[in-house]
């Protein structure tokens, strides 16, 4: 930020002089690309490098979380359903014995009388 704030006001001062097109155009070149050689475009290209492996692993990372996310859902949906059809099982015997009941009593009913 520095730089970029003493490259405006060489800019700056450039634009306020008294110079005709083609000269200020030429030093407006020389400002710029004397400003720009003092980055160190190397450590910034390398930071970025850094930076883009870094992003790559957290996005492998995320992906491998989603997967064992969906994983553990699916999972979780085969259980629900095994419990679904473990309650319509359960209230289909609970039927049939109701309905057995319902026999033995007929049975006994019959019995009873009889005698």
């Amino acid at each position: 930020s520095e730089k970029f704030a003493l490259l405006r006001l060489k800019i700056e001062k450039l634009s306020n002089l008294k110079s005709d097109l083609y000269e200020l155009e030429t030093n407006l070149d020389t400002v710029i690309f004397d400003t720009f050689k003092e980055f160190k475009m190397s450590e910034i290209l390398n930071s970025l490098n850094i930076n883009g492996a870094f992003f790559e692993f957290l996005n492998d990372k995320l992906k491998h979380y989603e997967k064992n996310q969906k994983s553990k859902l699916e999972s979780l949906e085969k259980v629900l359903q095994s419990l679904k059809n473990q309650d319509a099982n359960i209230l289909n015997s609970f039927k049939e014995n109701l309905e057995k009941i319902e026999k033995l009593k007929q049975l006994e009913m019959g019995l009873l009388n009889a005698d």
